[in-house]
């Protein structure tokens, strides 16, 4: 293992949350932001959805650990990161009438990856991996998109 390995793992992150905001970036655009201020957005979102999902991450390694499970936090991160790579397609979002249904596709692919990957590298049972997965999953669904970071990001924007 490299150093080069774990900055891969945050830049599959960070390029999985870009995806998904210039997939919502429409309506920043439709509200004429100024190009400053929009690419502070993009920026600023892929931050804070590399932050939620090392989150995920480190919550996965401790309930791995409650588990039992031989789960190093390098690991569960390189887990959460490669989870994401359905994200990569987040940018589709915008697309009229299906955007939404694949907004929530990609979410449940992602956890679905997720819980896949803990299974087959710890050799644990289905409902081990669910319970070591899902709350998580749930933080970082929540800071990223039903507005646990709202105040951060206010203040980020300049709006508190």
């Amino acid at each position: 293992m490299t150093w080069l390995e774990p900055l891969l793992a945050v830049g599959l992150l960070a390029a999985a949350g870009l995806s998904d905001l210039v997939g919502q970036s429409a309506v920043l655009l439709l509200n004429r932001v100024s190009p400053r201020r929009f690419l502070l957005c993009l920026g600023g979102g892929a931050l804070l959805f590399v932050v939620s999902a090392l989150t995920w991450a480190l919550g996965l390694f401790g309930l791995a650990w409650l588990f039992g499970l031989k789960l190093g936090l390098l690991r569960c991160l390189y887990l959460v990161a490669y989870a994401h790579v359905p994200q990569l397609a987040g940018f589709l979002v915008f697309l009229p009438h299906f955007g939404a249904y694949l907004f929530h596709l990609i979410r449940a692919w992602v956890f679905f990856d997720l819980v896949v990957a803990v299974g087959w590298t710890s050799g644990c049972s289905l409902p081990v991996a669910i319970c070591c997965a899902l709350p998580g999953w749930a933080l970082h669904f929540n800071l990223t998109h039903l507005g646990w970071a709202r105040g951060p990001w206010r203040r980020l924007m300049g709006r508190a």
